[in-house]
This record gives C-alpha cells, structure tokens and sequence, in this order.
C-alpha cells in the first residue's frame, strides 16, 4: 500500500489531528523542561553554597587554631567570638538557605577586623576563602546607574501595594535623590524589587522619625510593620543573647522583615546614613554613673559595631537616668524613689549603690544603680505615667520600644558580636526614645 494521503486517511491517520495533539503535549513537556532547569540550578547554587561553607568553616578553624596558640588580646577575642556566636550552626543554615547570609555578612566583616587588628603575619588561605564565601555573594548585587535607578523607582511606583508608596507619593524625588546618593553595590540582580521596596522602606522609616512625633500612632504603625509588633511581655530564651541565627529567628517570630537587611555590609551601612538613622551620639553624662561591659577592653576592641552600640547604648542609659530623675524629682521631691518605685526596686538599688560605694568610694544618684529593664517599670507605674504619658503616649508602646532594644543591649553588655538587624533595631529605638525625652532631630 502506498502512504498516500487518500490511504493514510483510510487507516485513520489524520495529520491535522496529529498536529492538534502534539501541540497539547509541548505545553506541559515545555514546564517539566523549565521546571528542570530551574531544579538544575537551585542544585548547582546550593552546591556553591557548600563549598563556600566549608571555605568558612575551614577558615574559622584555623582562626581559632591561632588564636589558642597565642597570647594575644585580639586573638583571644576572636576564641570568645568562636564558643559564644552561634557560627557553626548559621554556616550550616546557610547551606540549606541562602537567605541568611544577610545574618553572616556583618560577622564576617567583624573577624576580618579583629584578624587585621591582630597583626598576624601569617594569614591562613583559609581566611581567604571565608572572605571569598561572602564576595561571591555580594557580587549579587549591583550599584545602578542614573537612568537605572530612574527605571526602578518606576517599576517600584506601578507594582508596590499602594499603601508602600503613598508616603512616597509627595516627596518621591526625595526616595530617587536617597538611591542616587548610593554609592556600593545595593540592588540584588536577582531580585530588584525586593532591594528596591526594602531600601524604600529603610529611608521611609528614618524620615518619619525625623518628621512624627516619636511615639505618634502613625510612626508607631511604621515601626511595627518592619521591626514587628513586641508589645507583649516577652519571656525571653537565654540563647538569643549568645546565639546569632537563634536572635534572628526570633526577631523574625516576632514580626521582624528580614528583607530591610538583605543587603551587603557597606550597602547597610551606607543605608542607615542615608536615612539619617546614625548622627553623633547623644551627650555623655558623667552625673549618673557609668557601667562597664561585663567582658574586657581588649575583646571590645575586636568588635567594632558592638563597641559602637556600647556607645549609643551607654549615652541613652545616662539620659534616660537624668530624665526620670529630673522629672521624677520635680513632681514628688527628691526622695522620690523612696515612696515611688515598684516593689523591693528601692532595696535592690540601695543594696546596688552600698557595693558600689565599698568598691569606687562615689557616690551617685539612686537611679544610677538601675538596670535597663526597671526604667520602663518606673516610667509605666500607676502613679508616675500620668508624668510621662505626653512624652510616649501609650504604655504599650513605651514598653515595646524597650523591649526591642534589650537584646541588642545585653548582647552588647556582654560584648558579643551583633548583627545587622541587632543595628536597626539599636539605631531606630534610640533615635525614637531620644527624640522623645529630649526634642532631638537631626
């Protein structure tokens, strides 16, 4: 028989048919091929990934190893940093999940400092790796262009939820002239939009602190959708103070965007500026007495951002003393504290100050022997809020603004090593509390 079209058809081949058929197989053949390419990818970024983790961790040995081998201060900081970090088990999470190298990128750049600050001649090729480990990931990331940057904040104003840029609306040559002033690497290749919306939200965040009262509704609302809502009273677990990825997740847990610090360390940090989170720390004041880190002078020094939030944190601690002194002291007296703190808080401060007393031979107000946590105890007492209510508001969010400074506060007390979201969270409440108490704006 000859394959004729007139013999094909009788047999019931029907090429137009055939055609119709073929077609509907090529559309999900067409996803599986996509699908496994994409797998295919995935798989190779992550086996990148494992390699750079053992480049960390092989570098992070030999550190170590070094640092036993010698007496030296910086070294020994880098052994502290080394068993009380938490590092071993975010370099494993960062093979499983790329996302928390914005946790590590900030560490990294600490170690590098500290190794620096040791003066160690012999540099292990390990180190090197390390710092590979973290360049291969920056190199994500792009610094764009005038005309770029136009393109994106217009991408970012017809695809962001209404809500993302309607702040923006009236003043968004200020949000272009903020990207324009970027001068580092800052918008991930991968995924623009998402650098875009967090950088838009990072300088949205600082101007409104410069421009609302700080404990307003409406800023308290801005605050809360990017560094979560902490109202509650928090029972907090020990390893968040010493564990890196463990106050990460928490943060996370408790509403924390972890896009706002998705970004390459001078890209941060050049950010922050940008948005005039950092400006010179306030006043010291040397009335209300200073508290030392619970660690070294020479651990300190290895831990440049850590020594930063001492710092800010140890000026703020002074202000809000000789504020609620002064405030205190003018409504009921001088011996206020004992008639109007909260239980056995007069005790404990009186047993605080008569050590003190044995040990330096000075003498300071009872409220400089206060910890961190009484301050919103006595600010938040029944009979005391009336005084402090026009300056924060509500006790609800007086009481979460300290909250989500108490882990970076203790963790810097102990002189362990911070992250960039320990930073925001550091920058955003200080500059909140300190326009509250004493007017500030940059």
């Amino acid at each position: 028989m000859r394959f004729d079209d007139e013999n094909l058809a009788k047999i019931g081949f029907n090429q137009n048919k055939i055609g119709e058929q073929l077609d509907r197989l090529s559309t999900p053949l067409a996803a599986i091929n996509g699908s496994l390419v994409e797998h295919a990818q995935q798989f190779e970024r992550f086996s990148e990934l494992d390699r750079m983790m053992d480049g960390i961790k092989s570098s992070q040995s030999s550190i170590l190893g070094l640092a036993r081998s010698q007496a030296d201060p910086q070294l020994d900081f880098l052994r502290h940093f080394h068993e009380t970090s938490g590092l071993n088990r975010l370099l494993d999470d960062i093979s499983r999940h790329e996302a928390s190298m914005r946790i590590i990128v900030g560490p990294i750049a600490e170690i590098q400092r500290a190794w620096d600050m040791a003066n160690a001649i012999h540099v292990p090729k390990e180190l090197y790796s390390t710092l590979r480990a973290v360049s291969d990931w920056e190199k994500n990331f792009r610094l764009p262009g005038m005309i770029e940057t136009s393109r994106l904040l217009q991408e970012f104003q017809i695809n962001a939820a209404s809500d993302a840029f309607k702040r923006y609306d009236e003043q968004s040559f200020s949000l272009q002239k903020a990207m324009e002033s970027m001068r580092t690497p800052w918008v991930d290749s991968r995924e623009s939009f998402r650098s875009i919306t967090a950088f838009a939200a990072l300088q949205r965040m600082g101007h409104e602190l410069d421009l609302i009262p700080a404990f307003d509704d409406h800023l308290v609302s801005i605050l809360r959708k990017g560094l979560g809502d902490w109202r509650d009273t928090i029972t907090w677990p020990t390893e968040i103070f010493s564990d890196l990825a463990a106050r990460s997740d928490f943060y996370v847990e408790h509403g924390f965007d972890p896009d706002l610090t998705a970004f390459p360390a001078p890209a941060f940090e050049q950010s922050l500026e940008i948005a005039k989170f950092r400006r010179e720390p306030p006043t010291f004041i040397d009335h209300y007495r200073v508290e030392t880190p619970v660690s070294g002078d020479n651990e300190e020094e290895g831990l440049s951002r850590t020594h930063n939030a001492y710092n800010w944190l140890l000026r703020l601690e002074l202000q809000l003393r000789k504020f609620i002194d002064e405030h205190m002291t003018n409504e009921f007296g001088a011996d206020w504290p004992r008639h109007h703190l909260p239980n056995g808080l007069y005790d404990e401060w009186q047993e605080k100050k008569e050590k003190a007393k044995k040990a330096d031979n000075q003498e300071y107000p009872l409220i400089a022997y206060a910890d961190f946590t009484d301050y919103v105890r006595v600010i938040c007492k029944g009979d005391n809020w009336k005084i402090f209510k026009p300056f924060f508001g509500r006790l609800e969010s007086v009481r979460e603004s300290f909250q989500r400074l108490h882990p970076v506060r203790l963790s810097t007390m102990h002189a362990r090593l911070l992250t960039q979201d320990d930073e925001l969270f550091l920058f955003a409440e200080t500059k909140r509390l300190l326009n509250a108490i004493l007017g500030m704006k940059s």
